[in-house]
């Protein structure tokens, strides 16, 4: 499964790629993440807990940061798995200063198997919109946010950060 689009950040490419590089933020904007924890260099244990329609199931696994070019570029390498299916795969993430902010471009194949992906491609890739819509607003909370200032997140709330305004 393909996985690619664009997103506009109000901050600076130094903010967005700290805050996408950052496990305690992302561990915060992720939905239904419950551990990410940095191994060594680049290398981080992620545990979390979501569903795909009616499949619901905990994971845990691997994420690499490869390609590092603060702060402009870097490819994520992914393997999770759980009781319910898995989810291995790679992609690149793009900052470019933009005069409103950054522009995030993000590209990668996805292999989702197992229980989970008996619902479908098409659900799959619903659900997979729907929580990178969830991590940009997120993220681009954190970003915004002064250096102490407290961020609160939830599902309704970030996906509304993500509803572009006139």
């Amino acid at each position: 499964m393909k996985i690619e689009g664009t997103y506009t950040i109000k901050a600076t490419p130094d903010r967005v790629y700290q805050a996408f590089t950052d496990p305690a933020i992302l561990q915060k904007c992720m939905p239904g993440c419950e551990k990410l924890e940095t191994t060594e260099e680049n290398h981080y244990d992620i545990a979390l807990s979501v569903g795909v329609g009616a499949i619901k199931g905990r994971y845990a696994g691997k994420i690499r940061l490869e390609e590092t070019t603060p702060p402009s570029h870097y490819r994520m390498v992914v393997d999770i798995q759980g009781k319910t299916g898995f989810v291995k795969g790679a992609g690149a993430v793009d900052l470019t200063p933009q005069e409103d902010g950054t522009l995030v471009t993000y590209a990668g194949d996805v292999q989702v198997g197992g229980p989970v992906a008996a619902v479908g491609q098409r659900m799959i890739q619903s659900t997979a919109r729907l929580m990178v819509r969830q991590v940009f607003g997120a993220v681009e909370a954190e970003a915004m946010a002064l250096p102490g200032a407290e961020v609160k997140h939830g599902i309704v709330r970030d996906l509304l950060r993500t509803v572009k305004k006139p």
